[in-house]
């Protein structure tokens, strides 16, 4: 396994100055965030000699890329937001494909939906995924679709039902260990259960309070066991990146550092190898 860092944990970073402090820290891999509220982060900020540029820094640096990561979610408030959303994820996979991302390029973005909502959105979620997967097959990507805490896929069993009802080849499951392990769900059962449905991962931080409130934190600050969702990984057969996020809660805050936050999570990630037994290829 590699280890990578997502972007969306550094907005305010340029990516020219994000690429060589992450390989000069040790990483193996940078996914590239997309979204308005980031650094010259959407596919027009990237003309034919900033893509070309950006590619050799990647490859002079020694960075995969193991995701774009899209900003929004794939459920749709209209037709008009459904189609807007259709045609900037095709752009995104564009995007990797000219920054030299592996084929067929992966673009991870939120399900979305609400917890609540599941029996009356599972259906539509269905015939939505579909269609994005046809859309990347003509497109020639995969898409990778995040469960998330409190939203409409928050725990492993819609999570497996979804993925396996829609079975679409191009239609992958983005999996975030914290946000099952905050709906209770045992890491182990977890990374069993869905690593055959994954092609692209996230793992950060978090913490449950007595009250019921979730504070997402730096991997290495919360209760989650990172060295045992790695046994698990390397159990179930995952061999590619393992992605650290940062979370809004915690980027958002003023005091916030990125280049220290990418350090932090990296020496955490990486203690978390050393204590797994889990080699990094």
């Amino acid at each position: 396994m590699k280890i990578a860092y997502g972007t969306y944990a550094m907005p305010t970073v340029p990516l020219e100055e994000a690429v060589p402090a992450l390989a000069g820290m040790g990483y193996d891999g940078v996914e590239i965030c997309l979204g308005p509220k980031h650094h010259r982060a959407l596919p027009e900020d990237f003309d034919d000699s900033r893509r070309a540029a950006m590619r050799d820094l990647l490859t002079s640096n020694g960075l995969g890329i193991p995701a774009m990561f899209s900003l929004g979610h794939l459920l749709p408030k209209d037709d008009a937001e459904k189609a807007a959303t259709q045609e900037s994820l095709c752009r995104i996979a564009q995007l990797g494909r000219d920054l030299g991302m592996r084929e067929p390029p992966v673009v991870a973005v939120g399900i979305g939906g609400k917890s609540a909502d599941w029996e009356a959105v599972r259906s539509p979620l269905v015939d939505t995924l579909r269609e994005y997967g046809e859309l990347a097959e003509r497109e020639d990507f995969v898409l990778a679709g995040e469960a998330h805490c409190n939203a409409a896929v928050d725990r492993v069993e819609r999570a497996v039902w979804l993925f396996d009802t829609v079975n679409h080849p191009r239609v992958k499951l983005h999996f975030d260990i914290v946000h099952f392990f905050l709906a209770g769900d045992a890491i182990e059962h977890a990374v069993r259960s869905l690593v055959p449905l994954t092609g692209h991962t996230h793992i950060t931080d978090a913490r449950r309070h007595e009250d019921g409130k979730v504070e997402l934190l730096l991997l290495g600050q919360g209760e989650l066991d990172s060295a045992a969702y790695l046994r698990a990984m390397q159990e179930a057969g995952w061999t590619d990146f393992i992605t650290l996020e940062v979370s809004t809660m915690v980027w958002a805050k003023p005091e916030y550092d990125p280049f220290a936050a990418a350090r932090f999570c990296y020496a955490s990630l990486s203690g978390a190898f050393e204590a797994a037994g889990v080699p990094r290829t």
